[in-house]
């Protein structure tokens, strides 16, 4: 490193260690069955509004609902929760088809969450509709593609003139060797800026093929170019405009065979982007607007082949009357009066009717009234003659190969089949919007997607992006093959599950299989594989095969434990035969009875105001109260351990009977304590092992096991000496573990006498070192609940003296 003169500041890490942090304890890991949610895979919740948005509401078939409420209303932080169902499930789905001229499938939607399939009947509900929704349209406007690519051999003070929309006079345009490097070879680049710089009226660009174009700057029927050479010598043959000097080159539609557009604008369009070029079937009247108009004339206009409608004409309708009309006073009273079409002038000012539609489908027919004109009829008046036709609409789909920004032009490959009029031709990009409705309520709405593969908004590449994509739907591709924009699903609202084969199902009730899962798919017990969890719950089945599994889970972990609940409806000695099961000497979990009343959030009538469910959740989230006000070293039961919006229990038992459920079968009592309310009594595991009897011993090793790993890891290669483990055992370990004494975790006597950290050549030995082993001992004595209370009442002998008075 280089210094500078003066005083430079290098920061190192010093000889400070790294602390041990405390890792977490509360977060709990529930396997359940829920309204919906994608099976077997662990989703973080940080409140009950996480559960609904993942997994629904409350249903009259599971209990997850329930605990996850539980856990979050008695204290509960974080947890992760699993939905399993059982066999024969299946998601909602519907088959969308194109816009081809014979539809074929090209999306399924199926119930889902961010990409993954989400069973069950709560899909039925739902139902997606597709609408147009353009990222792009924009007006074609005349333009002229010049014939000659660069470079151009020009000369000083040559021109051209221009004609823009009719106007006169002409724009002359002079091209100056002063604006060119060489202007005996001048570039299509330096030909477009000269031009640029010397009107606004029209713009000036570079093709692909290195051309010219000259593009009105005005769209609409009005728009029109046409160049002639200016001044001899023209410039017009040297760019390719004109076959010869004074002929005239006119710009009012894109030629046949074209493959380069120019746009009055390009955003929203990108390269890939499916695009329509479509025009509007239209009318244009052969000759001028002429007077006088007979009062009541008509014409008759037919739009998109529908009831044909008159159009008339009165006094009113102009400033001088019949005898004097104008050609706008007739474009603005036909379009009071117009439905589905509008009439406007040409640059010429000549009336052209179209049709408000575009496409193959879009007509338009103008025709005077049944009989013989009258010598003043509407169709001369306007200037309809002999031999003028109505040209119906077209519609060609093409893929954007490039999109030129700065100077508004798109490329595509295979040019249009024939002339497309400019003045009623627009270029329209195929996007269209999802929206997704449950129960009729739009729920989500994913805006202006597209069916072209390698571009960002692809349809289900956004609905089905793990972040950001619908919590309701996923999207497939079907590959309808149409082609380029007609593979986009046809507008309209289409339900999912309408048919027995398409319609989602619950499937039959999970089974012990299902909940135990497959370690190599990682379902069941072990999505919560990547889970950093600590508590564990399935609040939905009592069965013992599931139990034991989940144990097993808790042991094979060694940083977990397990919260179930007897099954309902035993009594004291069937919970003791129940858990009996899974009794022995270390158990990484505890089992409670019985079960807890709550409000049944599903009773609309009265007639069922109470619900008995497992007291799981509510047991864990109790955990996390207690942990984060007391220490994880606290027993969590007594009068602190109240479970809230409990409000009643399964049944009452006596002392005696708490005592027996506690002491002969490892199993905590929920009671109901005047005084003290629905409370957890008791803190036993199911371990028989004395060392392991209490709860909060195993949560304490648990604790600090987890602790160790994490705060240990920076050891990992470092160079094993004395020095290293010194610095283990007094500077990183022992500050750890007082921490946890001064707050009570190892009772009352001094350090040295509740805990011990041995970290030297004792348990290093020269071989384990030679195998890069390093071995840390730490044992502690864990503070132990004041469960049974023994008060001693007795009589003495009195002894008082006038001198005690």
């Amino acid at each position: 490193m280089a210094f500078n003169l003066g005083i430079n500041v290098v920061e190192v890490d010093g000889r400070a260690t790294p602390s041990i942090a405390a890792t977490p304890v509360n977060v709990a890991g529930l396997l359940l069955v829920s309204q919906r949610g994608v099976p077997n895979l662990a989703v973080n919740l940080h409140g009950f509004t996480d559960f609904v948005a993942n997994f629904g509401s409350f249903i009259n078939t599971a209990f997850g609902a329930h605990a996850v409420r539980g856990f979050f209303d008695n204290g509960g932080g974080q947890a992760y929760a699993v939905r399993i169902v059982g066999s024969n499930s299946q998601a909602a789905r519907v088959t969308l088809n194109d816009r081809a001229a014979v539809p074929v499938a090209t999306l399924r939607v199926t119930a889902g969450n961010r990409g993954r399939q989400d069973p069950g009947v709560w899909g039925n509900r739902l139902a997606v509709t597709i609408t147009d929704h353009p990222r792009a349209t924009s007006a074609v406007p005349a333009q002229i593609i010049g014939a000659n690519a660069e470079p151009f051999v020009l000369a000083d003070g040559q021109s051209i003139q221009v004609t823009v929309n009719g106007a006169a006079p002409a724009v002359t345009l002079t091209f100056s060797s002063s604006a060119f490097a060489n202007i005996g070879q001048a570039s299509a680049e330096e030909v477009a800026a000269t031009i640029n710089r010397q009107t606004a009226a029209l713009r000036a660009g570079v093709t692909p093929n290195r051309r010219v174009i000259l593009v009105s700057a005005t769209p609409g029927t009005a728009s029109r170019l046409s160049v002639v050479d200016g001044a001899p010598p023209g410039a017009a043959a040297a760019l390719g405009f004109t076959a010869g000097a004074g002929t005239a080159n006119s710009g009012s539609s894109l030629t046949g065979g074209t493959t380069v557009a120019a746009l009055q604008s390009v955003g929203g369009l990108l390269r890939g982007s499916a695009v329509q070029v479509e025009s509007r079937g239209h009318m244009i009247a052969g000759g001028n607007v002429v007077s006088p108009m007979a009062e009541g004339a008509q014409l008759i206009v037919t739009v998109d082949g529908g009831t044909p409608q008159p159009i008339t004409f009165t006094a009113g309708d102009f400033v001088n009357g019949l005898g004097g009309i104008t050609s706008g006073e007739v474009v603005a009273a036909i379009n009071r009066q117009a439905q589905g079409f509008t009439a406007a002038l040409t640059f010429d000012n000549r009336v052209v009717f179209m049709s408000n539609t575009f496409g193959p489908s879009s007509t338009i027919a103008v025709t005077g009234p049944p009989g013989p004109p009258p010598p003043q009829s509407a169709m001369t008046a306007v200037g309809f003659v002999a031999g003028d036709a109505a040209i119906p609409g077209v519609r060609q789909i093409r893929a954007l190969d490039t999109v030129l920004e700065n100077y508004k032009l798109v490329t595509w490959t295979n040019g249009l089949p024939g002339v497309t009029p400019a003045i009623v031709t627009r270029l329209r990009s195929v996007e269209f919007d999802v929206v997704v409705s449950q129960g009729g309520v739009e729920v989500e709405r994913f805006e202006s997607l597209s069916m072209q593969s390698g571009l960002d908004y692809f349809a289900p590449t956004v609905i089905n992006d793990q972040a950001s994509g619908s919590r309701f739907v996923t999207l497939t591709d079907l590959a309808s093959g149409s082609g380029v924009g007609l593979n986009a699903p046809a507008q309209g609202t289409f339900a999912l599950g309408a048919t027995l084969a398409t319609a989602g199902s619950d499937g039959n009730p999970p089974s012990d299989i299902n909940y135990i899962g497959d370690p190599a798919l990682r379902t069941g017990l072990y999505a919560f594989d990547t889970a950093k969890i600590q508590l564990l719950a399935c609040p939905d089945t009592t069965s013992p095969g599931v139990v034991a599994a989940a144990l097993a889970y808790c042991e094979n972990r060694g940083d977990m434990m397990f919260v179930g609940a007897a099954p309902r409806g035993l009594d004291l000695e069937g919970i003791k035969t129940y858990a009996s099961a899974f009794r022995g000497r270390k158990v990484y979990g505890a089992l409670y009875a019985p079960w807890i009343e709550v409000v049944n959030p599903l009773d609309t009538s009265g007639a069922n105001p109470r619900l008995n469910i497992p007291p799981t959740g509510h047991v864990l989230g109790t955990y996390a109260r207690i942990t984060d006000a007391r220490g994880v070293w606290k027993a969590p039961a007594g009068d602190e351990a109240q479970l809230r919006n409990a409000i009643g229990v399964e049944f009452d038992m006596t002392d005696t009977d708490h005592t027996d459920l506690v002491k002969n079968g490892s199993v905590n009592g929920i009671r109901a304590i005047p005084g003290a309310g629905i409370i957890i009594d008791a803190s036993r595991t199911l371990s028989t092992d004395t060392r392991w009897t209490f709860v909060n011993v195993r949560r304490l090793f648990n604790f600090v096991k987890a602790s160790l790993r994490e705060g240990l890891s920076f050891v990992r290669q470092e160079p094993h000496s004395e020095e290293l483990r010194r610095t283990v055992k007094f500077n990183v370990i022992t500050p750890f573990l007082l921490g946890l004494w001064r707050q009570g975790a190892f009772g009352s006597d001094p350090p040295d006498k509740v805990f011990s950290v041995i970290c030297d050549a004792s348990n290093n030995p020269p071989a384990e070192v030679n195998l890069g082993n390093f071995k840390v001992e730490v044992y502690f004595y864990p503070v132990k609940p004041a469960e049974t209370i023994i008060i001693v009442v007795g009589q003495q002998e009195s002894g008082g003296t006038s001198k005690d008075i």
